[in-house]
């Protein structure tokens, strides 16, 4: 990296075309074709990207026999143009070369979607504290970063498949800043860019929810409600759907003149009604498979409060990639009429992998069920009490995802027998009292091949079985994060794809790298976990410990956990590292032992040791 500082300070800009500066200046990094190459090593940095994932990700199934070598060309010429001044052949430097993968050390604060999200992340903490204004005026700055869609004009499904990942990223944020604008008072400001926003999207519901409150106040009652009855022919004609009952609600509350709807003289003042109950949950997965019997004890589980009187919470644990979060969001899609008043849903770890501030939590929690950011008291204590207030007699469900412990769980936890919560962690949280604990193991052959065949398609007659897929089911071992992967892979590459993929998942050294998608994959979650464990009293003995029993062959795997002490299988569990097999003794997934052997090489591979907290892991991972 000191070349390239000698050289200049490098940034990159994603948001809009694919550029790269050197102190402020614009340099040519290249055709199209080098840029998508530069685009896949951005989104993943610091990690190695396979020179085969780099020729999926630009090229697709269509790639010639020559694109492998083109893509080590087009590395060359970036690396020229990012370290003009290295001399060649050496090892390192910004752009490396390990074996067939590629890494790109990208440095904090030198890629706009980097800086985008970060200050995101701040305007939200600005509004939980309070400070709309500056919320505002954060938000403001970090959508100035955007001058088109992101990846403009570079060509590949990857770029294609990360625009609309983008264009949801930049709406999700406009309507963030419109809220923070109707707090403030602003709605006459604001009302002509949210029409053409909503027009321009016009079945997005939250974006015309906000349009009919801000022409609702600024006295323009006919034209709001219009806005409603064209969203629901729109809905109705090309969904065959309703609009969600918070548009609805909003609908009869314009009609009715509600006075909650005004902005009140001091927004900071007091609590604010809710314009519309919250809708969080994330969108259900369509080729969910298996888990009858415990999505049965979930949706059970979590309609008993009522009749207990006391919270309801279930808790789904696993290990990374088991699919906690996809049967937590399944169940709540299920239950979601049974909480008319709001579902909510909250990630319990930040994006660097550290558990998410208490007090933080609590007032994105609170903020999203109406209370206006002045009112927040500062303390978390306060904060948890003004919770249960808020929530009481309210049929709330809380999908919290990716717990880190009994404590932070129990301050958010609300206390009328009305509301719902749903939990998922790695561990079984024996702290939190109460809970209805439901432990997720992989899926079984029969599972397993049902959701291979929904993802990748089966075979040419019902019953039918290749030697190629039976290899890669075995390869997968049930787990539905390395079937996704896989499945992924084998589309990628229609007719003759399931051989390919099966002669590369028989290679050890490759198994990893190939069960993995962009910026997502079974190594990915496995480093979040490791990461974690890490940094927790005890944590690196005791991965020291699997690492040593990984090493070993498959037949003295069992003996050896079973020496272990009891503190450190507890450890390995908690963390999602090891599992309890029906008989309650630990087992070790051989996707786990393979992580663990190959550790050593894969630092190798990137340079140096990764540092705590550098997991950029997404729910996807966990499912």
């Amino acid at each position: 990296m000191d070349s390239a500082r000698a050289a200049g300070r490098l940034r990159y800009e994603l948001l809009g075309p694919l550029l790269v500066r050197r102190d402020g200046l614009v340099v040519d990094a290249g055709p199209p074709m080098q840029l998508a190459v530069l685009a896949v090593l951005l989104l993943n940095p610091g990690e190695p990207v396979a020179r085969e994932q780099i020729v999926q990700a630009v090229w697709g199934a269509r790639a010639a026999e020559t694109v492998p070598s083109l893509v080590a060309t087009y590395v060359s010429r970036l690396r020229h143009v990012l370290e003009p001044d290295r001399p060649r052949r050496t090892l390192g430097g910004l752009l490396a070369t390990r074996g067939g993968s590629y890494r790109l050390a990208v440095a904090p604060g030198d890629l706009d979607l980097h800086e985008f999200e970060a200050a995101r992340q701040r305007a939200r903490g600005q509004r939980a504290a309070g400070a709309t204004a500056q919320a505002l005026a954060t938000l403001d700055r970090a959508l100035g970063l955007w001058r088109g869609t992101g990846l403009d004009g570079l060509p590949g499904p990857f770029a294609a498949l990360h625009r609309g990942r983008l264009a949801e990223l930049r709406l999700a944020a406009l309507e963030e800043r419109f809220e923070l604008a109707l707090l403030l008072g602003r709605h006459h400001e604001v009302v002509a860019e949210l029409g053409v926003l909503a027009a321009e999207n016009p079945g997005r519901q939250r974006l015309r929810g906000l349009l009919m409150l801000a022409l609702h106040r600024a006295g323009r009652q006919g034209e709001a409600l219009t806005v409603f009855t064209q969203t629901r022919q729109l809905l109705i004609s090309t969904q065959g759907l309703e609009p969600g009952r918070e548009l609805i609600d909003l609908q009869q509350r314009i009609l009715h003149a509600d006075p909650g709807l005004e902005l009140a003289a001091a927004p900071s003042a007091g609590p604010l009604r809710l314009v519309c109950a919250p809708a969080q949950l994330p969108s259900d997965l369509p080729d969910f498979t298996g888990r009858a019997a415990e999505l049965r004890t979930v949706t059970r589980a979590l309609g008993a409060g009522r009749r207990l009187g006391a919270v309801p919470v279930v808790l789904i644990s696993g290990p990374p990639g088991v699919g906690k979060s996809a049967l937590a969001v399944h169940a709540a899609h299920r239950l979601r009429e049974r909480f008319p008043d709001g579902q909510l849903y909250a990630a319990l770890h930040e994006p660097d992998g550290r558990p998410g501030e208490v007090g933080a939590l609590l007032g994105r929690l609170l903020t999203d069920l109406g209370v206006a950011p002045g009112a927040l008291p500062a303390e978390p204590e306060r904060r948890s009490a003004l919770l249960r207030s808020v929530s009481s007699g309210r049929r709330l469900l809380l999908v919290l995802d990716d717990a880190a412990d009994a404590g932070q769980l129990a301050a958010l936890l609300p206390g009328s027998p009305s509301c719902a919560v749903l939990v998922t962690s790695r561990g079984r949280l024996p702290g939190l009292p109460g809970a209805r604990t439901v432990p997720l193991d992989c899926l079984g052959p029969a599972d397993s091949r049902r959701l291979w065949r929904r993802l990748a398609g089966g075979p040419p007659r019902a019953g039918e079985r290749s030697p190629e897929e039976a290899q890669v089911l075995a390869v997968c071992a049930g787990l539905p994060l390395a079937l996704r992967a896989a499945a992924a892979r084998s589309v990628a590459r229609p007719g003759g794809g399931l051989a390919g993929l099966a002669a590369r998942l028989a290679d050890r050294d490759r198994r990893l790298f190939e069960l993995a998608l962009g910026a997502w994959g079974v190594a990915r979650a496995l480093d979040s976990a490791e990461q974690r464990l890490g940094r927790a009293p005890g944590g690196p003995a005791a991965l020291a410990e699997l690492r040593a029993v990984s090493g070993l062959g498959p037949e003295a795997v069992p003996a050896a956990l079973a020496g272990l002490a009891e503190e450190r299988l507890d450890l390995l569990t908690e963390y999602g590292l090891l599992q309890a097999a029906p008989d309650g003794r630990p087992r070790l997934h051989p996707l786990t032992a393979l992580h663990q052997r190959t550790a050593d090489g894969r630092r190798m591979d990137s340079g140096s040791h990764r540092e705590p907290g550098s997991d950029r892991s997404t729910p996807a991972d966990r499912r």
